[in-house]
């Protein structure tokens, strides 16, 4: 495979699919001074060179009555980061997982609250010997609305079809109007129900970086320390806090030309008004999961569909979304 150096614009084009991956290609034409035709072919590129992996629906546990268990282990002689990822995978369905530089490996688990207990923490905790965990934090982020059937059959369109579909696709898909679907989906992103990034191989950004910055916030800085984040650093940032992160702690994920540059960068974030403490890591690789989130919506919408099936034809999520 052809290895691909990315230039500023490249990067800039990476951060605004972070935010949202489903922003349109004339909309990213327009924030950074290209024609919708040239940024197409520039995100082509960057999916053909495994720069871009995917992109990715991101859903709110809570939405099915659940919650994330966010684990931090870190690895010794005798058992490998990919072994630790697979060792979680017995105690809860995988969200995400991260390998940071060094030994440290995390995973986000689906967990369902009533079966995790001491008991079941203490059991993760002698099946990934000799890796031991260094944190266990469960997080549980309301949302305010009950996914509708039509709700549900969106979100499947989207990760079965590609998160860059477009709305006419959604709607032809599902026998509903551009209008509702429009209105759905919006109104699901609103109330933090789901929200869409990217997924992006940190082997293939030549000459960059990637890394997180963990904070822990007072809850009542947390807009205020998230807009200072963009304010700083918006040409930096490639992830943005999910929609499964409480209001006392900020994750982004940004890339900088070199360690140097996390530094400072870390430096900067400890000054911040607001931020109780700050960390950073090195990721080397970061994937997320959708299985769980199919298995959710079949459980629900099994013999209680009044809408057509969806084709299971997927649209290459490089070619959807053309204006």
């Amino acid at each position: 495979m052809e290895r691909l150096t990315l230039d500023k614009t490249d990067l800039d084009i990476l951060a605004i699919l972070g935010r949202d991956c489903r922003t349109s290609y004339n909309s990213m034409g327009s924030q950074i001074g290209l024609t919708s035709k040239s940024v197409k072919a520039r995100v082509k590129n960057m999916v053909r060179n495994g720069v871009i992996e995917k992109f990715v629906v991101r859903v709110n546990p809570a939405a099915f009555g659940c919650k994330t268990a966010h684990i931090l282990a870190r690895t010794n002689n005798g058992i490998t980061k990919d072994d630790v990822v697979q060792r979680f995978k017995q105690f809860g369905d995988l969200a995400y997982h991260i390998h940071q530089m060094g030994r440290n490996s995390g995973a986000g688990l689906v967990i369902n609250d009533e079966s995790w207990n001491h008991s079941a923490i203490q059991s993760l905790k002698d099946c990934l010997r000799p890796a031991t965990v260094s944190n266990i934090a469960v997080t549980h982020v309301p949302v305010s609305i009950e996914p509708s059937e039509t709700d549900l059959r969106i979100i499947k369109c989207l990760l079965q079809s590609g998160a860059r579909i477009e709305i006419s696709e959604i709607a032809k898909e599902l026998g509903i109007s551009e209008k509702t679907a429009t209105r759905r989906l919006d109104r699901m992103k609103e109330e933090r129900l789901l929200d869409f990034t990217l997924q992006c191989d940190p082997a293939a950004m030549i000459g960059y970086v990637q890394f997180c910055i963990i904070m822990f916030v007072a809850k009542s800085h947390y807009r205020s320390v998230y807009e200072r984040m963009y304010s700083e650093f918006q040409e930096s940032i490639l992830y943005r806090p999910s929609v499964i992160d409480p209001d006392d702690r900020l994750i982004f994920v940004l890339f900088g030309e070199n360690a140097v540059k996390v530094d400072l960068v870390l430096a900067k974030i400890d000054s911040f008004e607001g931020v109780k403490t700050a960390d950073a890591f090195i990721v080397t690789k970061l994937q997320y999961y959708d299985d769980w989130i199919i298995r959710e919506i079949d459980k629900r919408l099994a013999g209680s569909s009044s809408l057509p099936p969806l084709s299971r034809k997927p649209i290459r999520e490089v070619d959807a979304l053309k204006v």
